[in-house]
């Protein structure tokens, strides 16, 4: 390219004089013109310019036609997933974390748009996923979610689990096409068993106390409920081992409850009571008996008069009476003989005797008619009519 230099006659030849052209600054030294002289700058940066691209792959590059630099910055290091998935909404719908291998293109962490599924996938059939830490770091307060090679785990670290539903009318269901236990450290305390029913509805339920043999207390079976060791309901513990034949439960009234024979019908009784009394004199004595008794027999060792009461006032009260004179009805007079010595005076018809007050006694009255001082004794002979 020709350039039309200006003359330089008169010109300065220390390099102040220049000329510009093409974007190249010459100054004259007095006998050529020089590029970048002295005092001469050697490019018109007025030339150069930049273009900033949207951000992406860093990059730099240059047309040396134009004179134009082209810049593309990096990506932000505040950029949020929306961002990501904002620059590409169909490409970044799945998104791939991570290679478990380096080659084999198996990511650690996918999401799937069209499932809406995240996966933190294992790197082989037999091995353990990658662990999902909620909480304050390792030795600390975490939420563990994995799964190992044998099973899932949701794990509580150094602090409880809490699950709760919050609303009224939600449940929370533990289900299962097999078993359910739950467990204190590596003991069971409740198993709900499927017992391999196909149909999934025969289940039984166990519970336990304890370890080892024998820990299991209840059973649930198609016949009912098994309990094993003594059973305590209402404040009544039962046995845990059976009676014999025909043996009834009998309670102590104190919380227990016992085998025993029942009762049946009472077999015949008979008490006695020996007081030394002068002739013509009257004793006061007390006869252990039952509550109630139907009287056969009163039986005296001497002729004696013998009455017998329902109670110590009653007794009182007929106290002045002669022996020729009937006691009248509701006096408290149970039953009364003369005898005329040593002799058995059966009561016919029968007598119902009692305790007006619910005690085991019977009161009575002794008259010595044996004509000295004497050992009198006096039998009983009934059957109990109330307990």
């Amino acid at each position: 390219m020709a350039i039309n230099f200006p003359a330089t006659a008169g010109q300065p030849t220390n390099g102040s004089y220049t000329y510009t052209v093409a974007g190249i600054t010459y100054s004259w030294n007095g006998s050529s013109w020089e590029a970048a002289g002295a005092g001469a700058s050697a490019t018109d940066r007025t030339l150069f310019s930049v273009n900033t691209n949207a951000a992406g792959t860093p990059a730099l590059s240059y047309d040396s036609n134009t004179g134009v630099f082209d810049y593309t910055p990096p990506q932000p290091e505040d950029d949020t997933f929306d961002d990501v998935v904002a620059r590409d909404p169909v490409l970044l719908r799945d998104v791939f974390i991570g290679d478990y291998t380096g080659a084999t293109g198996a990511p650690k962490i996918h999401y799937d748009d069209s499932s809406h599924t995240l996966w933190f996938k294992c790197p082989s059939i037999g091995g353990d996923s990658a662990k999902i830490e909620l909480g304050n770091g390792i030795s600390y307060n975490n939420l563990r979610i994995q799964t190992t090679s044998t099973q899932a785990e949701i794990v509580s670290y150094n602090t409880s689990l809490f699950i709760a539903s919050n609303s009224a009318g939600s449940n929370i269901t533990l289900q299962t096409a097999d078993n359910i236990y739950l467990q204190v450290d590596s003991y069971d305390a409740i198993k709900v068993l499927e017992n391999g029913q196909t149909n999934g509805a025969a289940l039984s339920v166990e519970l336990y106390w304890g370890t080892g043999a024998g820990s299991k207390k209840l059973e649930t079976t198609t016949n009912g409920v098994t309990v094993s060791g003594a059973l305590t309901a209402g404040g009544l513990t039962y046995p845990n081992t059976n009676g014999t034949a025909n043996d009834v439960l009998t309670s102590d009234g104190s919380g227990g409850v016992t085998w025993s024979t029942p009762a049946g019908l009472q077999t015949r009784k008979a008490v006695n009571v020996t007081q030394s009394i002068a002739n013509n004199t009257a004793a006061n004595v007390s006869i252990s008996t039952a509550k109630g008794f139907a009287l056969y027999s009163i039986e005296t060792s001497h002729a004696a008069w013998v009455t017998l009461y329902t109670d110590t006032t009653s007794r009182t009260n007929d106290a002045s009476r002669l022996e020729t004179t009937d006691p009248t009805p509701g006096s408290g007079v149970l039953a009364e003989v003369i005898t005329t010595g040593a002799m058995v005076q059966m009561i016919t018809p029968g007598t119902i005797c009692f305790n007006s007050g619910s005690v085991a006694t019977t009161y009575a009255k002794i008259v010595n008619k044996s004509g000295s001082t004497a050992n009198i004794s006096v039998g009983l002979s009934y059957v109990q009519i109330e307990a």
